[in-house]
């Protein structure tokens, strides 16, 4: 089956250019292999975006932009993308339940987290390692120990903090979060910020997570957690996208066949309203297209 146009990635970005093409009389096909909300699923507080003066949680803003889809009669496809190639002006889409063409495709598939590099992670350890806070929202009385020292790292801390007990373990001397984040963190009860502590491997100690830890270059400690978040970064997630399209990909934006929304595109500006602003501007340029070619 052929559509005009098929959205991968129900996030902000993705809802936005969603809801937007149907008010031009477009219905898009719209695909999103978890849940709707992307990463906005993880934050703990929304300040920054307009019409909510005193912020409003993440999942709650997550449940207002399904809600609007609901009644944009907007269906979300819950199939996971496995591949995107392009030919003879057609895009050939394969999901893990079917396949499809489209004329356009807008890319709103964000981000994915950055791995620990500087040594192997056992198999063992994976159930109790995490990459983003959402899988761990439910747990309570635990102890949470967080690699990283960005605003994701301290934002998880503050999630987790409310019914955890959290470490930041972070490897330079100072965070390298927002000065509001760092501030509530330091008046947290339950967080413990450690710095100069270089974390050189996790393994597992009875039913504990044990990270081998370097402090300020010389003391060794390890630190136990029942569970552990890594946020050292994120890449766009293109994994899907056929390298002869990656390849291509500057020449398909210009020629308006490939939209990029969102945190795919600004990987180091992960903000909501940014990623609601690139959907409404991207689905109005291809309202704009569509029209000219009928």
């Amino acid at each position: 089956m052929r559509h005009n146009v098929v959205i991968i990635g129900a996030g902000p970005a993705g809802v936005a250019t969603a809801i937007q093409l149907k008010r031009y009389g477009i219905t898009p096909l719209l695909f999103e292999k978890e849940a709707v909300g992307g990463l906005l699923r993880n934050a703990q507080w929304v300040e920054n975006y307009p019409g909510f003066p005193h912020g409003i949680g993440g999942l709650d803003l997550v449940r207002r932009f399904a809600k609007q889809l609901e009644v944009a009669e907007l269906p979300v496809c819950f199939e996971n993308v496995l591949e995107v190639r392009y030919g003879e002006g057609t895009f050939f889409i394969k999901t893990d339940q079917r396949e499809m063409l489209s004329s356009v495709v807008v890319l709103a598939s964000g981000t994915k987290p950055k791995t620990l590099k500087d040594f192997p992670i056992s198999d063992v350890v994976q159930n109790q390692l995490f990459y983003e806070v959402f899988p761990l929202l439910k747990v309570k009385k635990k102890d949470i120990a967080i690699v990283g020292a960005g605003d994701a790292a301290f934002d998880y801390a503050l999630t987790m903090a409310k019914k955890n007990r959290v470490k930041i373990l972070n490897r330079r001397s100072r965070a390298r979060c927002i000065p509001v984040l760092l501030e509530r963190c330091s008046r947290t009860r339950n967080v413990n910020h450690l710095q100069n502590v270089r974390v050189q491997d996790i393994r597992k100690c009875k039913d504990k997570l044990a990270f081998h830890c370097i402090f300020n270059g010389t003391k060794e400690e390890l630190i136990f957690s029942d569970y552990g978040i890594v946020a050292v970064g994120r890449e766009p997630c293109v994994d899907f996208v056929h390298p002869q399209v990656q390849q291509n990909l500057s020449a398909l934006i210009n020629s308006h066949k490939v939209f990029l929304v969102g945190d795919v595109c600004n990987p180091m500006y992960r903000q909501t309203a940014i990623g609601v602003g690139n959907g409404v501007q991207s689905a109005m340029k291809i309202s704009e297209i569509i029209r000219r070619e009928d």
